[in-house]
């Protein structure tokens, strides 16, 4: 290892030395594993910013085990790498980078240090990204972020507009680019931002592809969730997923077809039904919250229903029209749904007797005007990212150069799922 830290010492001043060390450092890259014992003193000897091709390559090996006796000082190590690397010189060998932070945030999660990932990985976006480029680092950056529930963190990366996937500069695959829209799905979950969360499952979704992922499958799952929540309408799939796909998604997809079919029906019992059949299922794919939340909006939805037929109801006749074990349930979400502004009411506890009113907004009020507005250009905007996003995916060569290819072979471009 003497002579591996007197090259890395000797060649890493220009960068016409540093294209020879990193020559170098590849024809022994696979050797370097051999001597775990040493790096430590080896990399110590490096000051990172200075020597950040050599020492990267070095960081790589260690963290390329698949345990350590001190997790805490390889983590400690990657992250003090990612804040002070010289972009330059990573950049020359940008797949070890990128290796790095995969490496990162596996650790950092088996090791309960997911919080600790965090910023470090949003460094290294800015560092090695052009700015609106899709990397795979942005999809461990959400991934760090949604295990560590640290959702605001992430949100300055998925409100960001990403307009640019090159696949040469990055060496993006097909995964994580699906990983990066099912990751900010589940973060646009998390907040309860529903609208966001549908539009990032069904990017996941609607991404050119003749072989289904089990990442397209998670989203889509959630995408038929979050949709309810978002419109409190049933959906259909996605309009722009490939016809090969449509019919896996489906055949896969029984218990959360089923139920979007009991949604679609507005009968709570058939729901309930359909809950109680499919529970495990639901448990076991972590959907079983949002499965409760449609059928809360569900019963919230039928409440409305009743404001508009009836000025005055009991209570008993609100449980039993909603499949209600108690009164004292209806009068659960009537309170709620009061103090949130989605129904106008007052109840009398007494004669347990409820009076609708009507809505008090006239909504002709400048703060309604701005609000609607803002709303309407964040639609726009959704919009606009989504068409960028297929043109850009439709137009790439290479993209374009596997379809010719499919086309006149019978084949297919196949998803990723292993790393």
């Amino acid at each position: 290892m003497e002579k591996v830290l007197n090259i890395i010492l000797q060649y890493s001043d220009t960068k016409e030395e540093r294209k020879q060390l990193k020559n170098y450092l590849d024809k022994i890259d696979e050797q370097l594993t051999n001597f775990i014992g040493q790096l430590d003193l080896v990399m110590k000897q490096l000051p990172i910013t200075k020597y950040s091709l050599g020492y990267m390559y070095l960081l790589a090996a260690k963290a390329s085990l698949k345990r350590f006796q001190n997790p805490e000082l390889i983590l400690m190590q990657i992250q003090t790498f990612l804040l002070q690397c010289d972009p330059s010189q990573v950049s020359m060998s940008i797949d070890k980078f990128f290796f790095l932070c995969r490496r990162f945030v596996t650790i950092s999660i088996r090791e309960k240090f997911s919080h600790g990932a965090v910023y470090p990985l949003k460094i290294a976006i800015e560092k090695i990204g052009r700015s609106g480029e899709l990397t795979p680092t942005h999809a461990y950056f959400l991934q760090a972020c949604l295990a560590s529930q640290n959702f605001s963190a992430a949100l300055p990366i998925i409100e960001s507009d990403v307009f640019e996937i090159d696949t040469k500069h990055t060496k993006i695959k097909i995964k994580d680019v699906l990983l990066y829209f099912y990751y900010g799905g589940m973060i646009y979950t998390g907040l309860k931002k529903y609208d966001e969360a549908t539009y990032y499952f069904e990017l996941a979704v609607t991404i050119p592809a003749d072989t289904l992922s089990s990442i397209m499958l998670e989203a889509y799952r959630r995408y038929l969730l979050t949709s309810i929540l978002s419109t409190g309408k049933a959906p259909l799939i996605p309009q722009n997923t490939s016809m090969s796909i449509q019919g896996m998604l489906k055949k896969v997809s029984k218990p959360y077809e089923e139920f979007v079919e009991a949604f679609r029906s507005m009968d709570i019992e058939r729901v309930g039904i359909c809950i109680s059949t499919y529970m495990e299922v639901y448990e076991k794919d972590k959907t079983f919250g949002l499965v409760k939340l449609v059928r809360d909006n569900l019963v919230r939805r039928k409440i409305q229903r009743l404001t508009k037929t009836y000025i005055t109801l009991s209570l008993e006749y609100v449980s039993q029209q909603l499949n209600m074990n108690s009164t004292q349930e209806a009068e659960f979400y009537l309170l709620d749904m009061i103090e949130q502004g989605e129904v106008f009411a007052t109840i009398d506890q007494k004669e347990g007797q409820i009076s609708f009113h009507a809505d008090p907004e006239p909504y002709d009020s400048v703060r309604v005007s701005l609000e609607l507005n803002n709303k309407i250009q964040e639609v726009i905007g959704l919009a606009k990212n989504l068409d960028l996003l297929d043109e850009k995916i439709s137009t790439n060569s290479n993209f374009i150069h596997k379809m010719v290819i499919k086309e006149l072979q019978g084949g297919g471009n196949k998803t990723e799922e292993n790393d």
